[in-house]
């Protein structure tokens, strides 16, 4: 699914209600505790530092040497702490148990390094005031514009593996995340607030690598499996627009979608500076596998929205729900403009939310209320009852122009 799902109330989030049958919604963050954070990252930074522009980090290094090649850190975190803006961290072979938070400008370059979170539940303000804790590694804040986060094995964090908060310019390329998320399925204490279940549906921890209120940032070529859920696209404290999410892979995160980009942000409608997420690019990416849709964009509650992404030349296979889910769940949403062309989709899975459960779906674009506008072409879609499936007031441009296997029992719906 990995939408994420909803979450229960809690003193700083407002929880909203949605479809309770719905795996394709996430946590409602209270608009007034979204300004809050903009305003707390804003001020997020770290003591400025003087010191050499290429630091080095190593099993068997000292806190109390000068993090050269020679003498290097013994922790990413210290290396991280007395860096000086626009400065390489170098890490070494090895694991380290520890969380990484980055809030100025840094180039973290990993050459076969492991960051293992395993059971730290630490923070950062404001983001830890609200329950969001425990990921491997937080990229959060203006100050952190332009940082760079490559070649890292991230795994067993009771929340994200990679989250980047309220931040811009961002590059996250070839790592790799597994068995992050635990939280839900683990019992942390506290648990980390994404974590948290509402009814019969999990919470999503807010999957492997998550872009919360981020913009023109990419995501390329990492290896995102065997967590709850893999990309997560959000907008609760501002817009995320502008990223790009190509050659990734995407697989057997099975509990939520390979690639979400949900808005949670009742503000999206009115005004697309406080919320959104929109004109991102999607491409080139596996999918597969995935206990929720292959991609999905989702608008869960009345003012969220989701539109004008572009969902290109992926490979979306075998999910648990539909290769590509579309949905609209109250009035007064928009997950129109929404493009699809060129995906391979096939053998994937139903979509409980707007059909039975025993039919398979290829593409599913649903609206409880509102009219929806899309254009899907080009897509060659095989192994699914429906190709494409519509449910409510939808228009399809260039329906007719996507190609269906034999093995595809009704092309058009």
């Amino acid at each position: 699914m990995g939408s994420a799902s909803p979450r229960a109330s809690s003193t700083r989030l407002t929880a909203l209600a949605w479809p309770s049958r719905s795996r394709l919604s996430a946590r409602a963050v209270g608009l007034a505790v979204s300004g809050v954070m903009a305003i707390s990252l804003l001020g997020a930074g770290t003591v400025a530092a003087t010191g050499p522009t290429r630091l080095f980090v190593a099993p068997g290094g000292s806190d109390g040497g000068p993090c050269s090649r020679s003498a290097p850190c013994l922790t990413i975190g210290h290396a991280v702490t007395v860096a000086a803006p626009g400065s390489t961290v170098v890490v070494k072979a090895g694991t380290y148990h520890e969380q990484v938070f980055v809030t100025k400008q840094l180039t973290l370059s990993g050459e076969g390094a492991t960051i293992d979170a395993s059971g730290l539940l630490g923070g950062l303000p404001p983001l830890d005031g609200m329950g969001i804790i425990g990921m491997g590694m937080l990229i959060a804040g203006p100050g952190a514009n332009g940082s760079v986060v490559q070649g890292f094995t991230v795994e067993n964090a009771p929340a994200e593996g990679i989250l980047a908060a309220m931040t811009s310019n961002v590059t996250i390329v070839r790592n790799e995340l597994l068995n992050n998320d635990l939280g839900g399925t683990t019992a942390f204490d506290p648990l980390p607030f994404e974590c948290a279940a509402q009814g019969e549906i999990p919470g999503d921890c807010g999957e492997a690598l998550h872009l919360l209120s981020v913009t023109n940032s990419r995501a390329v070529g990492n290896n995102v499996h065997d967590n709850v859920g893999g990309f997560l696209l959000t907008d609760e404290a501002g817009p995320t627009y502008g990223n790009l999410v190509a050659n990734n892979v995407s697989r057997d995160n099975k509990l939520d979608c390979g690639i979400t980009l949900p808005s949670h942000n009742g503000a999206a409608v009115g005004d697309p500076t406080k919320g959104g997420v929109y004109h991102n690019t999607i491409i080139g990416n596996l999918s597969q596998g995935n206990g929720g849709a292959g991609v999905g964009m989702f608008a869960p509650f009345p003012g969220t929205a989701s539109y004008d992404n572009w969902v290109i030349g992926n490979r979306l296979l075998n999910n648990g729900e539909a290769g590509v889910g579309i949905h609209s769940h109250a009035p007064g949403q928009n997950v129109s403009g929404n493009v699809i062309v060129g995906n391979s989709i096939s053998g994937n899975g139903v979509d409980p939310d707007f059909v039975d459960a025993s039919t398979t779906i290829g593409i599913m674009i649903g609206s409880v209320a509102d009219p929806v506008s899309v254009t899907v072409v080009g897509n060659r879609i095989a192994n699914e009852d429906v190709g494409i499936y519509r449910s409510g007031s939808i228009d399809v441009h260039g329906l007719h122009g996507n190609f269906f296997a034999s093995t595809v029992v009704t092309p058009i719906h």
